[in-house]
């Protein structure tokens, strides 16, 4: 009996271990932009640094700051005026004389594949200067993660009653 839990008890942590593995992902990039606010609509310098990035790829800057809204060709066409320049990512570079608006404005680093690399950094007009930049959640990991613990508590409880009745 004893051999038989301590199995079971290898194989959820096993499970558990094979939940928390990554895999292969195009979701390893990142771009971020300084500043990641500005105080007011007005023309602006950023120094953007790419990071994660294999190859190289367009350069868009679009005229919104809601970069969900840049996630499909109409987007890409509406806000960003087309598919970009290339931009080889083997650095920090600089977008002298950006426009931001009073919606923001995106920057967006892509490959044009399914599964090409892709990031973006969103840049806002901050009304307070004690605001905290917009940076995201990798919520799915946050979800695997949550489900892990979850499942891993069922299981010690599960085995703490069949022991108590033992």
């Amino acid at each position: 009996m004893t051999k038989t839990k301590l199995i079971f008890i290898g194989l959820a942590v096993a499970l558990v271990g094979f939940m928390f593995a990554g895999s292969a992902s195009a979701q390893d990039q990142t771009l971020t932009a300084d500043p990641a606010s500005v105080p007011e609509a007005g023309t602006y310098d950023f120094t953007l640094t790419p990071d994660g990035f294999t190859q190289a790829t367009n350069f868009v800057v679009c005229n919104t700051g809601d970069a969900s809204l840049v996630g499909d060709q109409a987007g890409l066409m509406q806000y960003c005026g087309g598919f970009g320049s290339g931009q080889d990512n083997s650095g920090s570079f600089t977008a002298e004389g950006v426009e931001v608006g009073e919606d923001g404005v995106t920057f967006l680093l892509f490959q044009m594949a399914a599964d090409g690399e892709a990031a973006s950094a969103s840049v806002n007009i901050s009304m307070d200067d004690d605001m905290l930049a917009e940076t995201g959640v990798n919520t799915s990991l946050l979800v695997i993660i949550g489900t892990g613990i979850a499942l891993a508590g069922v299981m010690v409880f599960g085995l703490s009653r069949r022991l108590r009745t033992l």
